[in-house]
């Protein structure tokens, strides 16, 4: 009996916590779409946050700049 109310319990507080709407207003767009890149080719992140396609020639090796 202990268990069942356990998991009536639980049951109830995961439905009470579940979102019953998205309001758009609250809804924030944290990445600029005008690069799109597609999900199968290598991506990375700038500085600001926006996913750019990887180039490997624009990485900063700091080994190869200390010239090691």
């Amino acid at each position: 009996m202990k268990l069942i109310s356990a998991v009536v319990l639980a049951l109830v507080s995961v439905a009470m916590a579940y979102p019953t709407g998205i309001n758009n207003a609250q809804v924030v767009r944290r990445q600029d779409l005008q690069h799109d890149v597609d999900a199968s080719v290598p991506a990375m992140s700038d500085a600001s946050g926006n996913v750019v396609p990887f180039s490997s020639t624009s990485v900063f090796q700091a080994a190869a700049a200390n010239g090691q």
